[in-house]
């Protein structure tokens, strides 16, 4: 698993992902703006939950999936009064458009759905907590070469 715990403010912060690559396809030949004809590859790549469990999870309510795989991420921080605790599931889906002579980058879509589950808590064990709240975060980034930059 990957840490971003500092020990003070955040005690316990981990996610862990495993990669799925996958050509789509090959598109034979087209032109770009500057009317050079080239071969395109897409290029999908899926970060997913490991097939077992990966990270330390804090207590026992945070063994429950949140979304339709296992947990994969998991954050404890400290607050005035407690612990803010968040466990849930965390995937990536990149598809990637590459010129096949150049190597360039022509275009790339990230899907990044975090299914989240969170509970203020008392005690360090986390098990005087409030009611869990579930709620999502999705992140949707874009990136177009500049056809000016093409070769």
């Amino acid at each position: 698993p990957n840490s971003w715990a500092d020990g003070t403010q955040v005690v316990l912060g981990q996610d862990a992902i495993d990669f799925d690559l996958t050509l789509q396809s090959i598109e034979p030949s087209t032109q770009n703006a500057t009317q050079i004809k080239t071969q395109i590859a897409t290029l999908v790549v899926r970060h997913l939950p490991p097939a077992q469990q990966k990270i330390q999870l804090a207590a026992p309510w945070m063994r429950e999936p949140v979304g339709s795989a296992p947990n994969n991420w998991v954050e404890v921080e400290k607050n005035k009064g407690g612990y803010d605790a968040e466990v849930g599931l965390e995937t990536f889906a990149a598809t990637i458009r590459l010129s096949l002579p150049s190597g360039r980058i022509l275009s790339a879509t990230l899907e990044n759905p975090v299914d989240v589950r969170a509970r203020s808590c008392d005690d360090a064990s986390l098990t005087t907590c409030g009611p869990p709240q579930t709620y999502r975060i999705v992140r949707h980034i874009t990136i177009e070469a500049d056809a000016a930059s093409l070769p």
